[in-house]
Parts: structure tokens; C-alpha cells; sequence
């Protein structure tokens, strides 16, 4: 189930032809994000952030660790940088107040996460997307400590199913890991497949075949295996999360929402739980609760990858808001300045008379 072009017209033969333009390009962009939704968001998938790069410029994330009064105290702490669906693809160590730096990366929105002891963690996207003419670009980012005292302490809470796994699955987990990180997937599954067959009640290892199966395109299957994961561990957040995205990704919206819902709850705070259970609305076209989700998500993450001032654009336009949209589109420009889309959303801004002075005047240029 899909939602068709008729879905993305306003206004009709009255609407502005800027404002069906905007309105065109947004529909375009976030129903491409409906054919990855539950595959973006699912935690331990890999899918690009967006359109390939338009520039070859070499990137690097310079990282600032800083402290805060909430911040526990801890010496060392490690800098995960990872893709949008969750993957780690560096580390680095580093001692609070000082630094890293990641070097010659691909042009694209990552999440870095500062991780502490006790599961402490803190993150956040930032968007990597070089300008066009750039040769180096190079982006400084100051990262807050975790705190203390996190909310939420039901993320943290380890079930006895969890606790009862024995030590030879874990030690097929682990080589199933190395063998995904080396991009061996045919020995990573084996080692998965070895891993339950020791213990075939192991959440960690269902989840990870539930998305082997999402992966190709096995909705059906991966369904059945989310399930049966979250009925072993009902407080396993990723698991309610996987079930939401496959069966958002099967169209099957109402029950994708009641899963989303449950991972929402256990995780309040996170970004993809809020970022999916908003797609959902989105989909059932209940767009009070949708702009809800999505604003909580650009409060959270305004960087995030799942767009949610495209969203909230779409959803202002449905209700004629023409100028909170195109407040919208502005937000998403200054947070993503060098989206291979933006030049487009600039044009689009630009070709409307109402609308040309106020972005001459806010300077869209990515500037904050």
C-alpha cells in the first residue's frame, strides 16, 4: 500500500504554482522514505542517508567532548560514529574536554554517540554533506557528556530470558559482529544460525535474523520473528522497534503504530522510536499526532535523517498553511545547507512572490 501522486496535490487550480511545486518535491522526497521506512529506522540495518554525494570533497568530524554539572564522573569515554541505521563504522577514545577527529569520510548524515560505563550514552546526527565547490570540508562538533542520571531507566533494564543466554551463543554473536564488520554476510548468518541453534531463546540473535530477513524483503518471515522476540523479552525497546518497521515497510500501519508505541514507551527519548511512530501517523494520514512526533523529533535531533521538517512541511501544506510550510523547508535548509536536494527547495522558496523577500531575508543558505 502505497500512497500515489494524488496524495501530494493541494490547492488544485487555485494553489500557488510555487506551492505545488514545494508541495510536489516533498512528496517525491518523503515517498521515497515510505519504500525505506522500517528499513532506515530499523537499528541494525544499512542504507544511505540520502541521494548519492554530489561532491568528492574529502570530510572530516572534528568531536569536543564537554562536561556538564550532570555529567557522571568517568575519565575515559569512547566516540562512536555511525550510520543512520544504527551500524558503527569508527571508534575513538578520548578523555572528558578533549578530542577526536574522524578523517576522509563519505559525504553524509551520521549519528556520533559518546558511551560511558553502565551503558551512558548520548547522540546525535550531524550532516556531513559538503557544498558543492568545497575541496576539504571539516565540521566541529561540541558533544555534552551523558548525564548522570538518565531517564528512561526502563532503556537499561536486562531481562532474566536475556541474562539465561550461555556463554558459547554470546561467543557466536560476537564472531557473527566481526564477520558483518569485515562485510561477510554469508559467515556472518552462519555464526547467527550457530548462535540459536545453542540457544534458540536469545532475543539479541532473533533480532538480528528478523532483519536478515527484512533485508530481503521477507516482511512475512521477519514479522513472525520480531514477534516472537518481543514475546520473549516484552521490554526489549529494539524489538518492538524491528516489528514496527517491518510492518510499516508491509503497509500494515495500524499494527506497526501499536508496536512503535510499545518501543516509544520503553525508550520516550529516542529518536527513531519518535521518527517511526510518526511515519505511521503519517501514513494513516492522522497529522495531528504525525506533526506532534515529527516536532518532538526535530527537538530531539534536528539533524536527523528522517527528515522531520520535510514532514512537518507536508503536513502544513495538507492543512493550507503555505507560510508555516515554507518556514518548515527553511528549517530543513539550515539544518541540511548542502542536501543534494536544497538547491531545489531554494528555487522552489524563491519562485514564490510572497515568499522570495523572506528568504532573501533569512539568508537560506545554510547559515545558522
Amino acid at each position: 500500500m502505497f500512497i500515489d501522486e494524488k496524495h501530494f496535490a493541494v490547492g488544485r487550480q487555485s494553489a500557488r504554482m510555487a506551492g505545488v511545486g514545494a508541495l510536489l518535491l516533498i512528496g517525491m522526497f518523503l515517498r521515497s522514505a515510505f519504500h525505506m521506512a522500517g528499513v532506515l529506522l530499523l537499528a541494525c540495518l544499512v542504507f544511505p542517508a540520502s541521494s548519492p554525494a554530489v561532491t568528492r570533497a574529502h570530510v572530516e568530524l572534528k568531536c569536543r567532548l564537554v562536561e556538564t554539572a550532570e555529567s557522571p564522573r568517568q575519565k575515559f569515554w569512547e566516540v562512536q560514529l555511525r550510520n543512520t541505521a544504527g551500524e558503527t563504522l569508527r571508534r575513538a577514545s578520548a578523555i572528558a574536554g578533549g578530542s577526536v577527529t574522524f578523517k576522509k569520510l563519505e559525504p553524509a548524515i551520521y549519528v556520533v554517540c559518546v558511551v560511558g560505563e553502565n551503558d551512558r550514552n548520548c547522540c546525535g546526527s550531524v550532516d556531513l554533506y559538503a557544498p558543492p565547490d568545497a575541496i576539504r570540508f571539516s565540521v566541529s562538533r561540541d558533544l555534552e557528556l551523558p548525564r548522570s542520571l538518565q531517564r528512561g531507566a526502563s532503556t537499561h533494564r536486562i531481562s532474566r530470558v536475556r541474562l539465561a543466554v550461555p556463554k558459547r551463543a554470546r561467543q557466536e554473536m560476537a564472531r557473527y559482529e566481526e564477520c558483518r564488520a569485515r562485510g561477510d554476510s554469508a559467515a556472518a548468518l552462519q555464526h547467527l544460525e550457530r548462535a540459536l541453534a545453542i540457544c534458540p531463546a536469545y532475543p539479541e540473535a532473533l533480532n538480528n535474523l528478523g532483519t536478515h530477513y527484512h533485508r530481503a524483503g521477507n516482511y512475512q518471515r521477519s514479522i513472525q520473528i520480531f514477534r516472537q522476540t518481543t514475546e520473549l523479552d516484552p521490554d526489549f525497546a529494539t524489538g518492538w522497534l524491528n516489528l514496527g518497521g517491518s510492518l510499516l515497510a508491509s503497509g500494515n500501519f495500524r499494527q506497526a503504530l501499536e508496536a512503535q508505541l510499545r518501543a516509544l514507551a520503553l525508550r520516550p527519548d529516542d529518536v527513531l522510536a519518535n521518527a517511526q511512530t510518526g511515519m505511521s501517523y503519517y501514513y494513516m494520514r492522522e497529522y495531528g499526532e504525525a506533526r506532534r512526533m515529527f516536532e518532538r523529533v526535530a527537538e530531539l535531533d534536528p539533524e536527523s535523517a528522517a527528515f522531520p521538517h520535510l514532514y512537518l512541511a507536508h503536513i502544513a501544506r495538507q492543512q493550507r498553511q503555505i507560510d508555516e510550510a515554507d518556514q518548515y523547508i527553511r528549517d530543513f535548509l539550515r539544518h541540511h545547507p548542502n542536501s543534494p536536494r536544497a538547491p531545489y527547495f531554494r528555487k522552489t522558496l524563491g519562485s514564490s512572490p510572497s515568499s522570495s523577500a523572506e528568504v532573501s531575508a533569512d539568508g537560506v543558505t545554510g547559515q545558522p
